[in-house]
């Protein structure tokens, strides 16, 4: 006997398939929303940490702001000292200068020779009058000036003969620079 089997087999088998692959193909979205989820929750977590991270960063930047701020402030100090300092240095060094000036002029003057009338001194120009018996007197004492550390640029400015306790003298007027030794 034959049988005929009346129920769509077929259909049935392809719903079946069409659900399975419905509920795979459904599966597959939600697993991937899934997905989706679990990677933004990540990178909303990784946000959280990055902006704490960043109130963090900006505390501390302002506490080093302030500890720069103290730094810039002693550095425009010590700028301000190290200048007060090397004035002190050049004022001590100028108030030695007359010092040595006077007492290089007292040591190269011949006592019996020459005499001075007067001595001025104005920063670092230096012009001193006198008398002296004769030229090679002033000469010699030119020289010795310009072999001083303290004194150089020595020039005779003017030199005339005057009659001084009936005897003649010549009149000399000699200007010079002054500096301080370098060392």
């Amino acid at each position: 006997m034959i049988h005929i089997n009346l129920l769509p087999v077929r259909d049935i088998i392809r719903r079946k398939r069409l659900r399975k692959q419905l509920l795979l193909s459904l599966l597959a979205f939600i697993g991937l929303l899934c997905l989706f989820l679990i990677i933004e929750l990540w990178q909303l977590n990784s946000i959280q940490k990055l902006k704490e991270e960043e109130k963090r960063l900006i505390a501390e930047k302002q506490q080093y702001a302030k500890v720069l701020e103290e730094i810039k402030k002693m550095e425009e100090e010590k700028k301000l000292l190290l200048t007060r300092i090397e004035v002190i240095n050049l004022l001590k060094q100028s108030s030695s200068l007359t010092v040595h000036v006077l007492d290089e002029i007292a040591k190269f003057t011949p006592p019996s020779r020459m005499w001075l009338k007067s001595l001025s001194q104005a920063e670092n120009q230096l012009t001193l009058t006198g008398m002296a018996l004769d030229d090679q007197t002033i000469a010699k004492y030119m020289e010795e000036l310009e072999g001083s550390m303290y004194i150089n640029n020595v020039s005779l400015t003017s030199s005339a003969m005057e009659i001084y306790a009936e005897r003649n003298l010549k009149l000399f007027k000699i200007s010079a620079q002054v500096a301080v030794p370098k060392k």
